[in-house]
């Protein structure tokens, strides 16, 4: 029998990672009985494996300096224990922010894997084509800068990203790959390029890889993470724009991050009567002329690649300058205010809920001390 395998699947972001997460982890007992796991990690939505990822970078989970959070490396400890200790022919860890590790931190899961292969995966998109759907990605962030202006702090100097450092590590795409295959051997490494004349050839080319039978892992219902329509993301960027800048991240992340925004992509379809977030040309010609010297990068490189890596080149893009909306539809207003429902609401931080309560209880204290001095 051949050694067990370790899958990571490393990125990159913007090319159906969260699609093909949600069908991992819906579809998780099929993939068991295929001698495949996809480890739940405390908690079990698609993302779960990000904190993965976390624990090693050590970046933040949100404002640096109004509540950010940085994942324990018991994380990553923890999961790989479970991994060594695992009877399980292959198991497949699924997180886009693998991109983002060092040299370093990529060595430290070779070092830490025992007894497994360790195979690299990575699907790719058009670098021109992620622009507008990486800054609607920012802008769930909080970021307050208008789609221009990001722009300019991503491409005026390729690599430097003065606004959203994290662009450039996710997406020197041959600068990435390397990395990886430095540490792993080009052999380990595998890239699936997206055919987006073909919807399901993601699902296509992972059922392959994995060797699975043929329509295995599929599009799910849920969990689609589509764009936003320009009448959202006029709406969104009002509200990073508004939002006080004395309240914390954890707030920002629940009811605006995972409540109505998670809402509108993950369940309600777009508004057909919607505009678009246009690219200008000048963004999309710079990005097109550094993603082609990528690809040419790639090329040079030693690995396996599954379909057409000149069909990146000179992507076409929806162009044009950006015209923000005044106004909104009355029906995504009704959605954003219906955004959380039950389960959402179970899903309130405890710690946020001590800390209001806390406040709350000394403001009645105070109020109550002062009565009594009268």
């Amino acid at each position: 029998m051949s050694r067990k395998q370790l899958i990571l699947h490393v990125g990159f972001h913007k090319s159906g990672t969260s699609s093909l997460q949600e069908s991992l982890h819906v579809q998780r007992q099929e993939l068991l009985e295929n001698g495949i796991s996809y480890p739940a990690i405390g908690y079990t939505g698609r993302k779960a494996h990000h904190r993965i990822a976390w624990a090693l970078t050590q970046k933040p989970w949100g404002w640096k300096t109004r509540g950010g959070e940085t994942t324990p490396y018991r994380h990553f400890s923890r999961i790989i224990g479970r991994i060594n200790r695992s009877k399980v022919q292959k198991i497949v860890l699924s997180t886009e922010f693998f991109s983002e590790l060092t040299a370093d931190q990529i060595q430290k899961i070779k070092l830490a894997v025992k007894n497994r292969d360790v195979k690299i995966l990575f699907t790719i998109r058009p670098l021109a084509k992620i622009l507008a759907s990486s800054y609607q990605q920012y802008l769930k962030y909080g970021i307050k800068a208008d789609y221009e202006k990001w722009l300019h702090a991503v491409l005026d100097e390729p690599g430097v990203a003065k606004l959203t450092p994290t662009f450039w590590k996710r997406h020197q795409h041959a600068e990435v790959i390397q990395r990886w295959s430095d540490v792993f051997g080009p052999e380990s490494v595998t890239l699936i390029v997206a055919d987006e004349t073909r919807p399901d050839f993601l699902y296509e080319a992972v059922n392959s890889y994995l060797e699975l039978p043929e329509g295995s892992l599929k599009a799910q219902p849920t969990g689609t993470n589509r764009s936003l329509s320009m009448e959202e993301v006029s709406l969104l960027l009002e509200i990073n724009n508004r939002f006080p800048k004395d309240r914390p991240w954890k707030e920002y992340l629940f009811f605006v991050r995972q409540g109505f925004v998670r809402n509108l992509t993950d369940h309600i379809p777009v508004a057909a009567n919607s505009s678009k977030l246009l690219t200008p040309k000048w963004a999309v010609d710079k990005a097109n002329e550094i993603g082609n010297a990528s690809i040419e990068a790639i090329k040079a490189m030693q690995i396996e690649v599954r379909g057409s890596l000149d069909s990146l080149k000179d992507a076409n893009v929806p162009e044009g300058e950006t015209t923000y909306a005044s106004s909104i539809d009355i029906q995504t207003v009704a959605q954003a205010i219906l955004a959380f429902d039950r389960a959402q609401i179970m899903r309130i931080p405890n710690s946020w809920i001590a800390e209001k309560s806390v406040r709350k209880l000394r403001r009645i204290v105070r109020r109550l001390l002062g009565r009594s001095t009268k």
